[in-house]
């Protein structure tokens, strides 16, 4: 969690909101598009999980986490808090990190599952796509006590 808290501060709490005040075009997706490339270097390093083909493994990762990122943002958004966002981030990494892991065997498992896996990957974009077309109702800090939430 601690991970989560530091990325989801960073991410959803500060870039994401200032992206929104810059008016920068699509800042979900810029948001989402710099949270990937920020752990490529560790794909690159062999630190970070991806399968034998590396360049693929970079390009399923990509989608993964810039679709990843349409979710963690509406929560964001829609809550006016970072902790949706911190609890989702979390379990994302508990489950797809290690129960994944312990329970997918084989050569090339991680082609298929996991944060740089086909399934995944495809899986992710199918939900970024339907939340992409929500109407979204964004509320940037949670109300004082007392005041109606919207």
């Amino acid at each position: 969690m601690p991970g989560s808290i530091g990325e989801e501060v960073g991410w959803r709490g500060y870039m994401l909101t200032r992206l929104i005040d810059a008016r920068v075009s699509r800042p979900i997706l810029v948001s989402g598009m710099i949270w990937g490339v920020w752990h490529l270097p560790l794909m690159v390093a062999g630190l970070y999980y991806a399968s034998p083909i590396l360049l693929l493994s970079i390009v399923l990762f990509m989608i993964s986490v810039t679709s990843f990122g349409y979710v963690i943002a509406y929560l964001r958004l829609a809550t006016g808090s970072i902790w949706p966002a911190v609890f989702l981030h979390s379990t994302w990494n508990a489950i797809i990190q290690n129960v994944f892991d312990l329970f997918t065997q084989g050569d090339s498992v991680l082609l298929w599952t996991g944060e740089s896996g086909v399934f995944v990957a495809l899986t992710l974009l199918a939900t970024a796509f339907i939340f992409s077309k929500k109407q979204w109702t964004m509320i940037r800090t949670l109300p004082k006590q007392g005041e109606p939430l919207v």
